[in-house]
């Protein structure tokens, strides 16, 4: 089965049209295929007109969460082997979707869409341009175009991956990491025809901050103490590395003690050697307790409703 998720918020105008087009697609793959919309606490009427599509899975947050969110409850509701993800502003074309699926029955384990031709504003693409580029380096994943909402995935990659904060981007990264085989096509890119997107180009700098977070989980989230002892045991070093060059110095006569920060600076490095490890040993602990609450979520889902 192909299950093709999209988060809505205030999308009222795009959405029967999405859904037709939808439909009219995933039929000709000869597939069963369902399509879950994940409404994201709208405030038009965006919800009223998902109610009246079929067929269609509809869920409905108590409020709006984000996309991060979105996603996340439509990958915990999806059922198909094979998942595909799209925004609802249809700026990338449905049609492109049996590309995607193509690929993914070819052994491949995630599909990432390539708006090669974007039709967004220059300040947008050269900063995704730079984005895209910094991740590639980071991840060793060479791809072009991380953001695009259009991608889809083998079920067995994703199954028990939890999105926190916003590393929805970063899903490939995690696919990846599991064994995936990664792959990109070219799509096509339409202007925006109505509403307006809901990212902003000044949020856009946090993407640096999540690559940092998901560099750390894929590296060290099993096995954190490695990571922040490591950097304990590098400056509980330099601290003694003070403190030696403080005493050879009063050896030879060169300076006394007194009059050099050689020794309080020995001391500073020392004590956030102790913290840094401490910091360690605790995040441990919380890794046990998150694996035991495993299924706690950041977001409330107020109902299922599905249309046949």
């Amino acid at each position: 089965m192909i299950s093709v998720i999209f988060p809505v918020y205030n999308e009222e105008v795009m959405i029967e049209e999405l859904h037709r087009r939808l439909v009219a697609v995933l039929s000709t793959l000869k597939e069963p295929f369902e399509i879950i919309a994940v409404d994201d606490g709208s405030t038009d009427k965006s919800r009223e007109k998902l109610m009246a599509l079929a067929p269609i899975t509809l869920v409905m947050f108590s409020r709006n969460f984000g996309q991060n969110a979105a996603l996340d409850a439509g990958f915990q509701v999806a059922i198909g082997d094979i998942v595909i993800t799209i925004d609802s502003d249809l700026q990338n074309a449905p049609e492109d979707i049996p590309k995607l699926v193509e690929k993914l029955k070819n052994g491949y384990g995630t599909v990432v869409g390539w708006r090669k031709k974007r039709h967004d504003v220059m300040r947008r693409r050269l900063f995704s341009a730079l984005a895209n580029w910094l991740i590639s380096k980071v991840t060793g994943i060479p791809l072009h175009d991380f953001s695009c909402a259009l991608k889809g995935y083998r079920r067995e990659f994703i199954d028990g991956v939890q999105l926190l904060g916003e590393t929805f981007i970063f899903m490939p990264v995690f696919a990846h990491d599991r064994g995936a085989k990664v792959a990109e096509v070219e799509i096509r890119h339409n202007p925006r025809l109505s509403g307006v997107s809901k990212h902003h180009i000044g949020e856009m700098i946090y993407v640096l901050f999540d690559l940092l977070s998901v560099k750390f989980l894929l590296n060290y989230f099993a096995k954190p103490l490695r990571f922040f002892g490591s950097l304990a045991l590098f400056f509980l070093i330099l601290g003694i590395g003070s403190f030696g060059t403080a005493v050879v110095l009063k050896l030879l006569h060169i300076k006394n003690l007194s009059v050099t920060p050689l020794p309080l600076i020995g001391t500073m490095l020392t004590i956030l050697a102790v913290l840094i490890f401490i910091l360690g040993f605790i995040t441990e602990i919380l890794l046990r307790i998150y694996y035991s609450n495993k299924e706690n979520t950041q977001y409330m889902i107020y109902e299922v409703v599905k249309n046949k």
